[in-house]
Formats: C-alpha cells, sequence, structure tokens
C-alpha cells in the first residue's frame, strides 16, 4: 500500500486513432508517452508543466489532467503534479485522451477508488465526447470501441511498423469534426464497416502484406485529408514495404504503415517529399505500444 512518501508516476501513451476506415471506432498506441509525477504535501495545488505546452498548458485546477482527477476527488489540494509532455499537442496524436487517461487512473489510485477498467473507460468517454483514442490508451496494442461501451484489443503483428509524420501546423478537432458533412451516402457507410472488418481481421491473423486495400477511407479522410500539410506527396511514394498512408485522428498527423524492413527507407522518403514541397514535419519510426497507461507508486528519494 502506497504511503504519503510515495510518489505515483504514470506513463500514458500517444494514439492515432480511426486508423484509415474505423472513424471512431479503431484506435492504437505509439510508443511515445507522457509521463506524470504525483506527491504529496502539505499546502495548496501545485502543477508543473515540463516539455511539450509550457505556457500554453494551464498550471493549476484547469489543467484536463487536474479536471479528470477531480471527476473522482473532492479537491486537490496537498499534491505537487509534474507533467513530463512529449505528446504533440494538437496533433492528431490523443494528447488530450492522454490527460484525461491518466487524471482518472490518478484519482483512481490516490483515492484508492476501485475503478474497474470498464469505469475509467466509461468516465473518459465523458469527459472526451469519444473513446477511440482513451481505449487505445488504456489498454495498448490496437483496440475496436464496440458496444458497452467497452474495447475490444488486437495485438499487433510482429511484421509491422509504423513511420509518424507530425507537421508542425494544428489541427483542432473541432476544425476537423465540422468539415466533414452531416450525412453519408449508404455506400460509403458500407465501405467503412467492410473495410474496418477487413483491417481487423487481418491484422488480428497477422497477414500484413493483406493490409493495403483495408487503409482505404471514403468517411472522413477526403474530408480532413487537404488538412494535412503534404498527404498528396506522401500518398505519392511508392517504395516496397509501403501498405498505406493514414491520417491520424484529426490529423494533420499521418501514419504510414510499412513493414519493418522498409521502415529506414520510407522515412527518408518522406522526409525528401515533405522538404521538396516546403513542408515543416518530424518524421520519425514507430511501433505499436503493446502497453497502455501504467501507473506504479514508488518511494521519493531524498539528497
Amino acid at each position: 500500500m502506497a504511503t504519503d512518501s510515495d510518489a505515483l508516476t504514470i506513463t500514458a501513451p500517444a494514439t492515432s486513432a480511426n486508423l484509415g476506415p474505423g472513424f471512431d471506432v479503431l484506435a492504437l498506441a505509439l510508443d511515445l508517452a507522457n509521463e506524470v509525477v504525483i506527491r504529496r504535501r502539505p499546502g495548496p495545488l501545485a502543477v508543473r508543466i515540463e516539455g511539450e505546452g509550457v505556457g500554453e498548458v494551464p498550471e493549476d485546477a484547469s489543467n484536463l489532467l487536474c479536471r479528470a482527477m477531480l471527476a473522482g476527488l473532492p479537491d486537490l489540494d496537498g499534491l505537487e503534479i509534474t507533467c513530463r509532455n512529449r505528446i504533440p499537442l494538437g496533433r492528431g496524436l490523443g494528447s488530450s485522451a492522454a490527460a484525461v487517461c491518466a487524471g482518472l487512473v490518478a484519482a483512481n489510485a490516490v483515492g484508492d477508488l476501485r475503478w474497474s477498467p470498464s469505469d475509467i473507460l466509461a468516465r473518459a468517454i465523458d469527459l472526451e465526447g469519444h473513446g477511440d483514442n482513451a481505449a487505445a490508451c488504456l489498454d495498448g496494442g490496437i483496440t475496436a470501441l464496440v458496444p458497452g461501451p467497452r474495447a475490444l484489443r488486437v495485438e499487433p503483428p510482429d511484421g509491422l511498423a509504423l513511420v509518424l509524420v507530425v507537421p508542425s501546423s494544428r489541427v483542432s478537432t473541432g476544425e476537423a469534426r465540422g468539415a466533414m458533412p452531416a450525412e453519408v451516402p449508404v455506400g460509403t457507410a458500407a465501405h467503412s464497416i467492410s473495410a474496418t472488418a477487413g483491417l481487423l481481421l487481418t491484422l488480428e491473423r497477422g497477414w500484413v502484406d493483406e493490409i493495403p486495400p483495408f487503409l482505404e477511407d471514403r468517411l472522413h479522410e477526403p474530408h480532413r485529408g487537404p488538412m494535412c500539410p503534404g498527404r498528396d506527396a506522401l500518398r505519392a511514394i511508392a517504395l516496397p514495404g509501403l501498405l498505406g498512408v493514414t491520417v491520424s485522428g484529426s490529423g494533420p498527423s499521418m501514419l504510414m504503415w510499412v513493414t519493418p524492413d522498409a521502415a529506414g527507407a520510407v522515412a527518408d522518403a518522406a522526409r525528401a517529399a515533405l522538404s521538396a514541397g516546403g513542408v515543416t514535419a518530424d518524421v520519425r519510426v514507430e511501433r505499436v505500444a503493446p502497453t497502455g497507461i501504467r501507473a506504479r507508486w514508488q518511494p521519493v528519494r531524498t539528497a
């Protein structure tokens, strides 16, 4: 059992939602995570931001992580919270879901609330308004949000790697959702259902070579794609082992799905194509994180 001299450390991974056709349903966790350290000490709440969001993310109870904690705790006095943010903000990589999930997991641990994983997911959906990113953040791997709501998890196949492209520009979730039509043709909806089923089955069975046709989306990417700088240039790259390109969540980040042996060459080609088009972006090779959010109590070391 934790004591007042212990610190709670939480790691919450970045996530990429939709995965092409699985709008508001599919997501995966990335091997890129925020870290939150919470210590008990006398006095009012103290919040410190390090890394992404310094000078932008509030350092008080209005912080999204703190608001999530207050869903289970009466107040946050007596806590010192340090947020070491590595997930870029406003890039479609689940930074808000990571904050919400970390806050709920923190409340559960600090308050000894005994929330179940399904309780935490339901509360995350209430706070986020959608649960695809939260499901992947909590469970890791590749997830499908299904009625309940609950998350079904698929183990990432060994033959899959990702090249993550993060443009310097931002897109708000509200802006991206506002770009979508209120109604879509039945054929468009049917294609999304078919492609989502095909993608899940190929991932579950490890049939990586069969993935490409199931990454095509006709529901949201035609409307969000123009908000993603360099998307057309990335989709024009033709290299062995490149399986497809999907918009990450609301964008503007994008995932290039690749086989592991092709990841380096595809990343180099992406950098060259973006540079030629005048697009500033961070390009990195990533993997699907096999585990989701983690929390652990540790003794505080003193000098």
